[in-house]
């Protein structure tokens, strides 16, 4: 960032290609000047790197439809070195998430940016599940089984072995590390206003080593999408995430 480039600059290295900044910068300065400082956290190393905040805006922008954004977000993801591998993770984790369409444009912005298919090389082998193990998954994750969880497990077993099977690959099996993946769904969560979600991704995090710094970085990648009102449930989700004593 040169300290000559103007707020409107600053946040069109967010916000490419998006001739309303020009006006905004005309009308109102002082707010342009506030979102381009908030631009300048996230497309700059600070305790995250500038990449992995791209591919968390990413997420977003596949969470909100916009598939302009989502493929800028992926080809800067692209540019920073993020490996196709942990694209294709990322993939996964907004799936279980977020459901089949935030996945599949994720996954058809992905493939344009990175210039063909991104992929896994997934260990070959017959996932096995039965409730009791689930529960036991959810136990050591939450220390205690919640009683979604239960209520899951005791009017529909084998869809409580899916959901299990799907959580434990998504959030501990790809090539994006755990503390990652559960950062990507606090930016989720946080763009999508779910103070509770953001707190159980936020433990995560924490368990997987993550600062509080970082959760913070990750959270506030939502604001530019969904709005300053998206800081209120990312910071309560953060704090409500200090329960957490150790890893």
């Amino acid at each position: 960032m040169n300290s000559s480039d103007t707020a409107v600059d600053r946040a069109g290295q967010l916000l490419p290609e998006a001739p309303w900044l020009t006006a905004l910068g005309d009308n109102a300065p002082k707010f342009t000047e506030g979102l381009a400082r908030v631009a300048d956290v996230i497309v700059t190393d600070g305790a995250l790197p500038a990449g992995l905040k791209a591919l968390f805006a990413a997420a977003i922008c596949a969470v909100k439809r916009d598939e302009g954004l989502l493929e800028h977000f992926l080809t800067t993801a692209h540019k920073e070195d993020v490996g196709a591998d942990r694209v294709a993770g990322a993939a996964v984790g907004l799936l279980i998430s977020r459901g089949v369409r935030p996945h599949e444009l994720f996954v058809t912005a992905a493939e344009r940016a990175y210039g063909g298919p991104v992929g896994i090389d997934a260990a070959p082998g017959t996932a096995e599940a039965e409730v009791a193990g689930a529960y036991a998954y959810f136990q050591s994750y939450f220390g205690a089984v919640p009683d979604y969880v239960e209520l899951l497990g005791e009017r529909a077993g084998r869809a409580l072995e899916g959901y299990f099977l799907m959580r434990e690959a998504a959030l501990g099996e790809t090539p994006l590390p755990p503390r990652d993946m559960e950062l990507l769904l606090c930016a989720v969560n946080a763009a999508e206003y779910q103070a509770r979600f953001v707190a159980i991704h936020a433990r995560g995090a924490r368990r997987a080593g993550a600062t509080e710094e970082q959760l913070v970085e990750a959270t506030l990648t939502a604001m530019p999408f969904a709005g300053v009102a998206s800081w209120l449930p990312a910071a309560q989700g953060v704090i409500d995430s200090r329960d957490v004593v150790g890893p």
